[in-house]
């Protein structure tokens, strides 16, 4: 995965944890909390193997396109 990608990734992901403890000052009941566990909580480490499988599908890409060369 490119540099400027993993870092769009990043930055998303932050804001979004950043936009959810905005909401989370209004939203304070069961619902907030199920939606958290199932959605929030998962997140940081859903974007970190996101981007370590991008960055694998960018290598054998690559390595294909030298193969074919």
């Amino acid at each position: 995965m490119s540099a400027a990608a993993s870092a769009n990734l990043e930055s998303a992901t932050r804001d979004l944890l950043l936009a959810w403890q905005r909401s989370r000052d209004q939203w304070r009941d069961a619902q907030a909390l199920h939606f958290a566990h199932t959605f929030i909580d998962p997140l940081p480490d859903l974007a970190f193997q996101a981007r370590d499988a991008f960055g694998h599908l960018d290598s054998l890409l690559r390595k294909i396109k030298h193969d074919c060369e």
